[in-house]
């Protein structure tokens, strides 16, 4: 069953790698999509380099349903992606920031900043 499903994301994972627009197909060296999964609860997210919609799916006996596409704000693209183990939180990390967004309402939300150096404010250790 887990040897299927990775199967089948690895198919999948190729068949949005060949529709990204800077990836002409499944060729060694060719950037590929960001994958995370839920093996357990059935969830994979997927997003293309340098995308900025994260597809959340539900994947099972086969079958794959879309369950929410997950738009970060203009501008921000995706760097790293990660599922809970549930299936019900996605973190996605971009170059300034990290979103989650949670099953319930698939809110986007802000739970980290990224800074290029120190904090202005930021304690000094001694």
């Amino acid at each position: 069953m887990q040897s299927r499903l990775i199967n089948l994301v690895a198919t999948l994972a190729c068949v949005l790698a060949a529709c990204t627009s800077n990836v002409s197909g499944c060729y060694p060296g060719v950037a590929m999509p960001i994958v995370a999964q839920a093996p357990d609860a059935g969830i994979i997210a997927i997003a293309g380099q340098a995308s900025g919609t994260v597809r959340v799916m539900f994947a099972r006996n086969g079958g794959i349903v879309l369950i929410k596409d997950i738009r970060l704000p203009p501008g921000q693209s995706v760097t790293n992606l990660s599922v809970s183990a549930d299936g019900r939180d996605v973190v996605i990390g971009t170059e300034s920031a990290v979103y989650l967004a949670s099953g319930g309402t698939w809110k986007l939300e802000v739970v980290g900043v990224l800074t290029r150096g120190p904090l202005v404010d930021a304690p000094r250790g001694s």
